[in-house]
This record gives C-alpha cells, sequence and structure tokens, in this order.
C-alpha cells in the first residue's frame, strides 16, 4: 500500500514563518494543474503500488477552482486503482471553506480536512500574515460540520513570542469545544529565508527563549493525557482511532508518490524531489523531462531514516528490526544507549527504545546521537 501526494504551490499571501515553496502569483494555477495531470499520467507507468491515501498539501490547495481540483481527481481516477483508498485529505485554509466549496469538495469523496488555524488570536495571525481572523476560522468549521464533514485534522502553532501559555491553554481548551479528532501542533521556528528570518538576523524581531516554546509542548503532552487522547508522533496528536493514516504510512517507511513541483517520492531504496521552480517544473513536464534529483540511499541512509521517523512516534523504534537493517546495530551503539538512558532521554521496553515524554522536545538532538556516521 502507498501514498499519493499532490503539491499545490499558490498561496494568497506570503506566512511570514514559511519556508516551503509556494507563488502568491495566482494567475499561473492552471498551467501548473495541466502538468500535474501530465505528471500523474507519467508516473503512474512506472508507480505500481496500490493507493491507501491520497493528500492534497501546499501551499493551499484550498485555492483551486472546483474545475481545477476535479481535473486532478480525474487524471488520479484514469491512471490509479482506487479500490482500496481509506482517507482522501485536504489541506484547507478557513478563508477558502465556502458553502459551494465544502459542498464540492464532499462530492468528489474527499472526507478529511486539514485546516490551517494556527492561532486563535487575532494580533499573532496578522503578525504571522495569515489571511483569516480566528472568527472565520470558528464558523469555518461549524460550516464544514454542518454539510457533514466529521474527520477535521487542525493546525496550529506554539511558542511565538505573541502566545502566553494561558492563551495557549484556551486554544487546546476550544479544540475540546467544536469536537475535532485530529491535531498537528507546530513549535514556531525561524527559518533563514524567510520575513522572520530577516527580522531576526536585523534584530527586529526576538525570538523567545527555548524554554517558553518547551513549556507549552509540555503541556500539550498534559492536555493529551487528561483529555484521553493520542500523542503518537511529535506533533501529532489524535483521538484513538483517528491517527492520520497518511502521515503514518510516512512515519512506518511506506513508499509514497509526490507530484507536483518541490513534491517528495519514497521507494524504499531511493528517494527523489521534484524542482522547487514552478516555470521549471511546467517545462520539463511539457517536453517529457521531468526536473527532479533522485538519491539512492545507502544501508546507512536506510538506517538513519528509520531512526528519524520512528523515534518521532510514541512507541518508538523496534530494536530486532533496526539490528535487521544494520546488523550489530544494538552493540556497537550500546554505550550511546545506557548513556541516554542514565539521563532519561531512552527508555527500553517490550523490545522498543523510545523517548519518554519529558525528553521528547528534544527528540532531534537525541536522535543524531544514534545516528550512523557515513563511511
Amino acid at each position: 500500500m502507498a501514498g499519493l501526494y499532490i503539491h499545490i504551490p499558490f498561496c494568497r499571501k506570503a506566512c511570514h514563518y514559511c519556508n516551503f515553496h509556494f507563488s502568491t502569483q495566482l494567475k499561473n494555477i492552471q498551467p501548473l494543474v495541466d502538468a500535474i495531470c501530465q505528471e500523474i499520467a507519467s508516473e503512474s507507468l512506472t508507480f505500481q503500488h496500490p493507493l491507501q491515501t491520497i493528500y492534497f498539501g501546499g501551499g493551499s490547495p484550498s485555492l483551486l477552482s472546483n474545475k481545477q481540483l476535479s481535473q486532478i481527481f480525474e487524471a488520479i481516477q484514469q491512471h490509479f486503482n482506487l479500490s482500496e483508498i481509506q482517507e482522501i485529505t485536504l489541506e484547507a485554509n478557513p478563508e477558502d471553506m465556502n458553502l459551494e466549496a465544502l459542498t464540492y469538495w464532499k462530492s468528489l469523496g474527499i472526507e478529511r480536512l486539514s485546516v490551517g488555524i494556527q492561532s486563535l488570536n487575532n494580533s499573532e495571525l496578522q503578525w504571522m500574515n495569515r489571511s483569516h481572523t480566528a472568527e472565520q476560522a470558528i464558523k469555518s468549521l461549524e460550516l464544514a460540520k454542518d454539510i457533514g464533514f466529521q474527520n477535521f485534522s487542525l493546525d496550529l502553532i506554539y511558542g511565538s513570542e505573541k502566545k502566553s501559555l494561558l492563551q495557549w491553554q484556551h486554544e487546546l481548551d476550544w479544540v475540546l469545544s467544536v469536537g475535532v479528532n485530529h491535531l498537528s501542533c507546530y513549535a514556531l521556528t525561524i527559518e533563514e529565508n524567510t520575513p522572520f528570518g530577516k527580522w531576526a538576523k536585523s534584530n527586529q524581531l526576538i525570538a523567545p527563549p527555548d524554554e517558553h516554546a518547551e513549556m507549552q509542548f509540555h503541556y500539550l503532552g498534559q492536555w493529551a493525557a487528561k483529555n484521553h487522547w493520542e500523542h503518537y508522533e511529535i506533533s501529532n496528536l489524535s483521538k484513538p482511532g483517528h491517527q492520520a493514516i497518511h502521515n503514518s504510512n510516512y512515519w512506518a517507511g511506506k513508499p509514497y508518490l509526490g507530484i507536483g513541483p518541490s513534491a517528495h517520492s519514497y521507494f524504499g531504496s531511493s528517494r527523489r524531489w521534484n524542482v522547487s521552480n514552478n516555470a521549471m517544473y511546467i517545462s520539463g513536464i511539457q517536453i517529457g523531462a521531468p526536473n527532479f534529483t533522485e538519491e539512492i540511499l545507502s544501508q546507512n541512509d536506510i538506517v538513519n531514516e528509520f531512526l528519524l521517523t520512528q523515534l518521532r512516534l510514541n512507541k518508538g523504534v523496534n530494536i530486532q528490526q533496526i539490528n535487521i537493517l544494520y546488523p550489530g546495530f544494538e552493540e556497537f551503539k550500546r554505550p550511546i544507549i545506557e548513556k541516554l538512558k542514565k539521563k532519561s532521554q531512552i527508555i527500553e521496553e517490550g523490545g522498543y527504545w523510545s523517548i519518554p515524554s519529558a525528553a521528547r522536545f528534544l527528540s532531534d538532538a537525541i536522535t543524531v546521537e544514534l545516528m550512523i556516521d557515513e563511511d
């Protein structure tokens, strides 16, 4: 089973924190949609895995017109067997979630919406250069539920200088009140090639200390435990039985095909990523010479990828499985494991190594210690 990811690289505005590939030149959407459909047709000839999930990400896929979204769906249906599909997700922004759009999305078979709310504080939303207000976010969810959507994931950002712990607590309380079943929560990071990054470089923006985000992250874990949510991945939480299938397959190492500019694909022994340039992507598709970079994964790459994904999960790394991927791994890394155990940064239980909740905010640094250096 595999996943299909469609990258729609357009947004109404450039969020000040965003480092993903996107464009605000909306007049170029149709040529890009045509190229995406061509790439779907081309890649279907060699990507033979049955699809379990389809995910429209971006950018802002909710910007697409009904006709454009339908065009992509028709291409997928024409070239892939969808009989085993279990989840179709569309990333949507509140300002795009009107009655006509929501009704049409549902008619296409989209049953899961990933809504980019980010904050319920209008001051923070303006500071981040978001296109919606808190009021729009609340109303968009109410409208979607009225139309019959039941499967929602909400994106929230914590750790900014604009968000106090009390505000974060209020936002999570609101999540309980609206009846959604999944959350993706990200600590605000200041990326170099973003407005925030440029402001930080010129001292116009002073990031709060790491403890600010860490405190809010730990509260998130406490909130999840108290309300019987599963904090199953560092940035993802759900009610029991509502884990994101598409993203969970990423973390499980299952193959996926990425379509569109900057989209990534993974085939088990190799990975590939399309050019992060809309014009180059379109021209390459049109002449039958798509622009992408491909990397054949070494044994060390595969092991490190396994560590990076598995240690983000609540259950952690299967010790037997990593010893199969890299014979002798456990013996080789035993001194590091024992050191991390003494620091309460790794737990060994039931055949797994996992990062306890109190140390999960440091997971990246912990994972690096266990990774295999390239020869």
